[in-house]
């Protein structure tokens, strides 16, 4: 039933229309026509665009007039043609209607050789329902030989969920729609993808740099993790959307973008507003306003919350109304509210900021001012209409391209603040390291002149041992023995003086010096002591370095205190110097006299209390070896039982962190 109505309502203005016009007939024109005064052309209100769409009646088209350059559009309309198109040639053709590249929608419902088809176009008209899969302007229209097509188009814009809320009549359909024959419309478009291709090309390349760019900087961000990458990030982001939003319809981006027209429309709004907000939160840490301008940075902050609010407010406002009269407030008002605050800001940061980046800014905006300002005067038809300048300059008078040109100029301006950054880091390092060595160079003044306190301290208490030793002999009358006690402590004097002045020495010194020391103790203690010093085949006593005096503080210890008191038939003293591993010599020094225990009894129950300060002071000597040298010094004193047989051992273990200068 709806068919057959359908049919009738179109025969029924088929016979309306025969009173005011003519049918357009292919033979009348050898490549295009213009529909005047051969179209009618009536309105209805743009909220019934539901209804007409589905079930378009006589009663709502009326007051049909001849189509003519001089009727008028309204924004708040749909406004019908109805035309007819006879093919009087005696082949099939197929003829293709330009709907204007200013229509949101148009829809033709064709009455063909009792065939209904319904065509759709216009950028408002998603992709997918193109009557052409490539284009949103033309609508083919195949037409066999001697036939005649019945056409009812409706041209309006989209309608919102919401009515328009400025009711300005912006933007205004368009009614110059052109039928062109077919070897006409390849021949022109076959120019047109000529004439764009340069513009496609410039635009993939525009895209691809601020694609490297967002993943270039979003790196920069995940390392570093400052703020700045991050602002930095956002406005090149809204950047790279906008120019992806610009595609042009017949690539196949743009066609899977044109898929949701409205909302791509619309978008570039907003990434604009939002970009400047995210563009004035990068200028706050590029030049450090928060420290230098605190007013300004919250000025500048201030500022782009308010532009992210509006950017906000716009797209919801669009997707609920599509009001073209607000779309023009925002694209003509927001710029000129904008461009006076942009300069003035400009100026005052030139004369009252005091940075490096200042000129990186001041060149930056330069160059988005002047191809930003070109781009909106050119998109908005006041500059270059229809002008095609040579060498294709006018495909880089877009957004995207002074996003670019500024980006150029930003990325220099943060290789130079990251430069100037890395060089007071570097400053700051080489001051700090400077300060480290001075404290270094007096802690280790203060630890060698307390070391030397410390073997000063050592040097007397053994000189003091030592004689009470040569007392002993003269009191004995022994003068053979001490005449060869005597020529012995004077070498091993000369020897602990020179040792004395060095913070170290060879190991073959220092076993030398024990040997001296040893000898004179076995004149002292008799025959019944006895004593070895092994060192080990891979040792090279000639090379490896220790500190002065190591050994022979607990040599002396072994003798007081363990072997002395010791009734045992002989007293034996072990000293072993070996190789552990690649960077560990071991010293041990084992007695076989009363153990650790047994002597701390004795000394309890001894009326006199005798403290060993050599070894007190080697203790300390040894702490301060290790806090101040990579070369440290570790002991270990165990007691060892053996049947009845007791003793102890001490094992010092020096952990060279260099090389040893040892023979393997």
């Amino acid at each position: 039933m709806l068919g057959r109505f359908f049919l009738f309502v179109c025969l029924l203005m088929a016979l309306q229309a025969k009173a005011l016009t003519d049918t357009l007939r292919l033979s009348e024109f050898t490549e295009h026509r213009m529909l005047f005064e051969k179209a009618l052309v009536t309105t209805t209100p743009l909220r019934d665009t539901r209804k007409v769409l589905q079930f378009p009646s006589v009663k709502q088209l009326t007051d049909w007039q001849l189509l003519s350059p001089q009727i008028g559009t309204h924004a708040d309309r749909i406004h019908w043609l109805h035309f007819h198109i006879h093919n009087d040639t005696d082949t099939l053709h197929t003829v293709y209607v330009n709907v204007h590249f200013a229509n949101q929608i148009v829809v033709f419902y064709v009455l063909n050789n009792g065939q209904r088809s319904t065509f759709r176009s216009g950028y408002m008209t998603p992709s997918s329902q193109w009557a052409l899969p490539e284009d949103d302007r033309y609508i083919p229209l195949a037409i066999a030989k001697g036939a005649t097509v019945d056409v009812l188009a409706q041209i309006s814009n989209q309608a919102g969920i919401l009515p328009f809320w400025t009711g300005a009549q912006s933007p205004k359909p368009s009614l110059r729609l052109q039928v062109e024959k077919e070897a006409f419309y390849l021949k022109k478009t076959l120019n047109e993808y000529r004439r764009n291709m340069s513009e496609y090309q410039y635009r993939s390349w525009i895209q691809g740099a601020l694609a490297l760019t967002v993943l270039f900087v979003a790196l920069l961000y995940l390392k570093y993790r400052q703020s700045i990458y991050a602002y930095y990030w956002g406005y090149i982001f809204c950047g790279f959307l906008f120019s992806l939003l610009k595609t042009r319809a017949y690539t196949p981006l743009g066609h899977s973008l044109g898929e949701w027209p409205l909302l791509k429309i619309h978008l570039m709004e907003l990434l604009l507003w939002w970009g400047i907000g995210a563009y004035l939160l990068f200028m706050i840490e590029l030049l450090n306003l928060a420290k230098t301008h605190p007013l300004m940075q919250r000025w500048f902050r201030r500022l782009a919350l308010l532009l992210a609010g509006y950017g906000f407010v716009y797209i919801v406002v669009m997707l609920l109304t599509n009001d073209g009269g607000f779309s023009q407030f925002s694209f003509w008002g927001g710029r000129f509210i904008a461009l006076p605050i942009y300069i003035i800001t400009l100026v005052w940061m030139s004369r009252n900021v005091q940075s490096p980046m200042v000129p990186y800014v001041i060149w930056a905006n330069c160059m988005l001012g002047l191809f930003g300002i070109l781009a909106w005067l050119r998109a908005g038809e006041v500059i270059l209409k229809g002008v095609k300048l040579p060498a294709n300059v006018d495909d880089l008078l877009t957004l995207s391209f002074a996003v670019v040109a500024e980006i150029i100029v930003l990325s220099l301006a943060l290789a130079h603040r990251y430069r100037l950054l890395e060089k007071e880091k570097a400053e700051s390092q080489l001051a700090y390291y400077e300060e480290l060595q001075h404290k270094s160079f007096y802690e280790k003044r203060m630890a060698e002149t307390e070391m030397l306190a410390l073997r000063s301290q050592m040097n007397p208490h053994f000189l003091f041992n030592s004689l009470n030793s040569l007392e002993y002999l003269i009191l004995s009358n022994d003068e053979h023995k001490a005449t060869g006690y005597l020529a012995k402590f004077s070498k091993l004097l000369r020897m602990i003086l020179n040792h004395s002045r060095e913070e170290s020495i060879f190991l073959e010194e220092e076993l030398t010096a024990l040997r001296y020391y040893l000898d004179i103790e076995a004149t002292r203690l008799g025959e019944r002591f006895t004593y070895s010093i092994e060192v080990g085949e891979t040792v090279d006593t000639q090379q490896l370095i220790i500190p002065p005096l190591l050994l022979q503080p607990f040599v002396e210890n072994a003798i007081w205190h363990g072997l002395m008191p010791s009734n045992k038939p002989t007293k034996n003293l072990q000293i072993r110097v070996r190789l552990a591993d690649e960077h560990r010599v071991e010293f041990e020094i084992e007695d076989n006299g009363i153990g650790r225990k047994k002597s701390a009894e004795m000394r309890s129950r001894s009326s006199v209390k005798r403290k060993s300060y050599g070894m007190d002071i080697t203790q300390q000597r040894i702490a301060l070896f290790n806090r101040n040298y990579p070369n440290q010094l570790s002991i270990e004193i165990l007691d060892i039982q053996r049947g009845k047989e007791t003793g102890t051992l001490v094992r010092i273990v020096y952990n060279l962190l260099n090389d040893p200068t040892i023979d393997t």
